[in-house]
């Protein structure tokens, strides 16, 4: 718990850090997808997450890294080697919680 400025609660909010990260648009998409399928290269995370730019994905993929949400890897694709991205023991773990929301929120 971390006090609340100078009362006695405490705060039960987890690390403001890790909101930054997954509370961006596109963050909890890109964990749900690698969840799903396990190692994906960035072309397909783009092409499934229709609207990305590029700069975006590779803006969330690099936050999301920094967190140690995922991990890249060089992979050997079509034309030679490629990144690829899966989630690390945390990344499953926080992918793990999401799908109880994301029942809820087809129930909704």
């Amino acid at each position: 718990m971390v006090r609340c400025g100078e009362g006695p609660l405490e705060c039960p909010c987890p690390p403001i850090g890790l909101i930054d990260v997954v509370g961006k648009k596109w963050a909890v998409c890109v964990v749900s997808l690698l969840g799903r399928y396990g190692t994906v290269r960035f072309g397909p995370i783009q092409t499934c997450l229709a609207g990305v730019s590029p700069a975006t994905l590779t803006t969330t993929l690099r936050a999301l890294e920094r967190a140690r949400l995922i991990h890249r890897t060089e992979v050997e694709g079509p034309r030679g080697p490629t990144r690829a991205y899966a989630l690390t023991a945390t990344g499953h773990a926080l992918y793990e919680r999401l799908l109880p929301l994301a029942d809820w929120l087809r129930v909704q």
